[in-house]
């Protein structure tokens, strides 16, 4: 697995948050737009664009398929953690990779002096090592 392949999950967890920020800005243009006529309790006019429900739309679908691509990388990296034989990687690889922690969190969770170069390097190493062994 490279470094790529671990950040993906990080990655489409970011590309969700933006979407939703986007839904919801576009679905308070849509709340702009109603009206609400006066002495007439419950009843609401909207003047909706269809060009904005359609955006909604494609930004619900994008968010959807996301959130599936989401899971299956989940999967994906905790099969690869268990199966990792080193505790500390293990640790190292869950805490930035599937729970988002920044180098500087890892390594203050990890804890024993270890700086976020240092944690971040022997991750490094550890993944050269295992893409060496597959290639010899």
């Amino acid at each position: 697995m490279t470094l790529h392949d671990l950040s993906q999950l990080l990655y489409l967890r970011k590309e969700i948050a933006v979407e939703q920020r986007r839904l919801e800005e576009l679905e308070k243009a849509v709340e702009i737009q109603q009206i609400f006529l006066p002495n007439i309790p419950n009843i609401c006019l909207q003047s909706m664009d269809s060009e904005t429900l359609q955006e909604i739309e494609r930004c619900k679908q994008l968010i959807e398929q996301c959130m599936k691509k989401s899971i299956q990388e989940y999967k994906k990296l905790i099969l690869y953690i268990l199966h990792i034989d080193d505790s500390m990687i293990r640790q190292i690889i869950f805490l930035r990779f599937i729970q988002g922690h920044t180098w500087v969190q890892v390594a203050a969770e990890i804890g024993g002096g270890n700086s976020p170069d240092s944690i971040r390097m022997m991750m490094k190493r550890y993944l050269a090592k295992c893409n060496m062994e597959i290639q010899s």
